[in-house]
């Protein structure tokens, strides 16, 4: 879960100025045929995490995504590798949201 309260402000302006780089940066290395992506992750259980969000908190959020189990970090690393491959080659300026399907809820 993100922050609440006073610093949220500044949590969804990082999350919008890393969106507009990503995009400035696909735009400019596109022409010599560089693709430049972003992943952004849902609420995934690592020991990170759980040290600031409780049980209750990732149920929370696994209620509400479309894929009931609670996001591992082999989810990204799983969009990360995607995005290395030739699969990937004519993706670039867009976010790949790993999030379960919360974004859908």
């Amino acid at each position: 879960m993100g922050p609440t309260g006073s610093d949220v402000g500044a949590y969804i302006a990082s999350k919008g100025a890393v969106v507009g780089i990503m995009r400035s940066l696909a735009r400019a290395l596109g022409p010599d045929g560089i693709s430049v992506t972003a992943v952004a992750p849902g609420l995934t259980d690592t020991v990170g995490s759980r040290t600031i969000n409780t049980d209750a908190q990732f149920d929370a959020v696994v209620d509400r995504q479309a894929l009931k189990r609670r996001l591992t970090p082999d989810d990204t690393a799983a969009a990360v590798a995607f995005l290395a491959s030739d699969g990937a080659a004519a993706l670039t300026g867009q976010t790949l949201v790993t999030d379960g399907g919360l974004i859908l809820r």
